[in-house]
């Protein structure tokens, strides 16, 4: 019987993942200084290609520079508070990365472009010549899943494969 509710509960764990990697729009980023001592947030439109995501942000905001000097990034998404269940147990998702700049002229970053323009409406038109804008792609490691009440998995990949068993919230 214990081993049923475990597999029900993995299997109610991976269902709440794909829908929350289907449903979600946005990302957001968490980044400091070198030291630790300053730490800044932001939130960013997001793609998702083959299991890495795509953003593209503005070096105004500090969490962008911190990311563009290779310091620490955690990033999240967070189900909508509109659709969740239960506003105290949204599902949510951390996770570190490994981070690129794309650069504005490989093929890459139009055909990216192009994708968010698609997703996220033809602002992305306009700010792709920004100049203070980046196109960075953000391949998961590891991190970790909240499902509900005591629902926690620890995630791996780019198809943020779920352990076999429930982990604490770290």
């Amino acid at each position: 019987m214990v081993q049923d509710n475990n597999e029900k509960s993995f299997e109610i764990a991976v269902s709440k993942r794909d829908e929350l990697l289907t449903q979600a729009k946005t990302i957001q980023i968490s980044s400091c200084n070198v030291t630790g001592s300053q730490i800044e947030w932001g939130v960013a439109p997001f793609v998702r290609e083959k299991g890495i995501f795509f953003i593209y942000v503005s070096e105004l905001g500090r969490h962008v520079r911190f990311i563009l000097n290779r310091n620490p990034v955690l990033f999240s998404i967070v189900e909508d508070e509109l659709s969740a269940k239960n506003i105290w147990a949204r599902v949510r998702l951390k996770f570190t990365a490994e981070i690129r700049e794309i650069k504005r002229d490989s093929q890459n970053f139009q055909i990216i472009s192009d994708k968010i323009a698609t997703r996220h409406g033809n602002v992305m038109n306009i700010i792709k010549e920004f100049s203070d804008f980046h196109l960075f792609s953000i391949t998961p490691l590891s991190g970790t899943i909240v499902t509900g009440f005591g629902s926690a998995y620890k995630v791996t990949g780019i198809d943020f494969k779920l352990s076999d068993q429930p982990s604490s919230n770290s």
